[in-house]
């Protein structure tokens, strides 16, 4: 396992986190709802190199479960104000979560999961990508093509509106890879493991793209993974960090955990992958182990790490950590994390960002579920770190700008933040993320004499805050 340098202790930022939001030097905050008419979900944000600010999310219920929507903005204000965005309303049916990124050009890539047609029975998702390279917010301008498919066995899926996804990446010329996970025994042959899909020409035609498989396959047994985070360096080296319970070319078990992925070049070539264990990250579901992989401009990996429950080393659960790794990353001496320590508790759904300089800054959900944002701003990777933590916005802020109505036979409503979404700017950092509000119904059964109380969730939409970053 890697050295821990800043052990995990008690001291917390949560202090820091509430000071920061109610004193008079604190950070300015914005924000608002992109598409505050409705129901909406999973959104992403990206930023140019050009500066021009871009998001994406799903519709969720009602008429617009079967679209999803891009935004572009090219004015001032962007992560305050919807008032600059240009928004485009794309028909696809049953999408589910987006990710998106955007060439070294400026232009747009999505990457869209969804549930397939009723009548494929054999899948239970479906994988698009999607290009655009003029007018984005012009449906139009917009071609999206199936990719891959999947059919497992989802016995995780309770978790896809509450666990991020961090599977799509472009390299330094623009062109698309991204990571999933198979287990269908339906169809044949079998299709089970962790699939590397790259194309570097022709992407939206699905003939272009070349699979990789991760996973070792010893007679019928195949190695499993679990939420892959999938990122790609400017000198083309790609990385995957995953949950695993994996074993040797003899089918012999080894310690289960997160571990690392590594390739330099050739990465269609299932050879040019080397693995190491990183840690045992713990489980459980609420709240639930998240981790995202990033790259520095060097070409070093570095990792944000949510740790669950029941991990091995004493303290460590519900704890967020900092990891890097500069040599031999293929081997577990060869990593070394510190505790950021906002707290127990707080650092779910992390997505981790490096700004120009190589320093990170991970959005994340507290325990009661507002967005956050911690970041280093010096001695990032020694025994003395420097780590700040701010909430993005109170979760009173959007409860007052849109109140929820509720039916009449509910009441004790709940707000929670889930998928956090994080873009840079030179001064600023901006979050993405969804909202769910859930109220407590009572329910009068005529033979029964007590009323019985389910918690509902009667709202979902997605929203974007900014955080000042003046004076690191």
């Amino acid at each position: 396992m890697f050295r821990t340098f800043a052990a995990v202790s008690a001291v917390s930022l949560l202090s820091l986190l509430l000071v920061s939001c109610d004193s008079s030097s604190a950070f300015e905050t914005g924000g608002f709802f992109p598409a505050p008419g409705q129901e909406s979900s999973s959104i992403v944000l990206a930023r140019g190199a050009d500066g021009r600010s871009h998001m994406a999310f799903t519709g969720y219920d009602g008429k617009t479960k079967d679209e999803i929507y891009y935004g572009v903005c090219e004015g001032v204000d962007c992560g305050t104000s919807l008032e600059h965005w240009s928004v485009a309303t794309i028909a696809f049916p049953s999408a589910i979560k987006l990710q998106l990124a955007v060439t070294p050009e400026g232009n747009p890539r999505l990457y869209v999961v969804a549930r397939p047609p009723s009548g494929e029975t054999n899948y239970n998702r479906t994988y698009s990508y999607g290009e655009c390279d003029a007018d984005c917010a012009n449906a139009d301008n917009w071609t999206i093509t199936r990719i891959a498919e999947s059919g497992d066995n989802l016995i995780s899926d309770a978790l896809t509106p509450r666990v991020p996804d961090r599977t799509f990446v472009l390299d330094r010329k623009g062109n698309p890879r991204f990571v999933y996970t198979d287990g269908n025994y339906i169809i044949e042959p079998d299709h089970y493991g962790a699939f590397v899909m790259v194309c570097d020409g022709g992407c939206t035609e699905r003939k272009n793209w070349t699979e990789t498989d991760l996973a070792l396959h010893v007679g019928y047994s195949t190695e499993s993974f679990s939420k892959p985070a999938l990122a790609v360096a400017k000198n083309g080296a790609m990385g995957v960090v995953a949950g695993l319970y994996p074993f040797d070319e003899h089918g012999t078990p080894l310690k289960q955990g997160l571990y690392y992925y590594g390739c330099e070049a050739a990465c269609t070539d299932k050879a040019s992958w080397r693995r190491t264990f990183i840690v045992q990250q713990g489980g459980g579901s609420i709240p639930s182990p998240t981790w995202d992989l990033a790259f520095t401009p060097e070409g070093t990996p570095r990792l944000a790490l949510f740790a669950g429950d029941g991990t091995e080393v004493e303290g460590l659960a519900h704890q967020l950590l900092y990891a890097w790794c500069n040599e031999k990353c293929d081997t577990e001496d060869g990593w070394s994390a510190n505790a950021v320590n906002p707290g127990k508790g707080i650092g779910e759904g992390t997505d981790l960002v490096l700004d120009k300089d190589g320093r990170p800054h991970i959005a994340m959900l507290t325990g009661d579920g507002q967005a956050a944002l911690a970041r280093c701003t010096d001695a990032c990777e020694t025994d003395a770190p420097q780590w700040t933590a701010d909430l993005a916005e109170e979760i009173a802020v959007p409860q007052k700008e849109r109140p929820q109505a509720l039916p009449f036979h509910c009441d004790g409503e709940v707000w929670n933040g889930f998928l956090p979404s994080l873009t840079l700017s030179e001064n600023a950092a901006t979050i993405g993320y969804d909202i769910v509000v859930e109220a407590r119904c009572l329910y009068k059964d005529f033979d029964e004499p007590i009323p019985s109380a389910t918690f509902h969730e009667v709202f979902r939409g997605s929203r974007i805050a900014t955080v000042s970053l003046a004076g690191d």
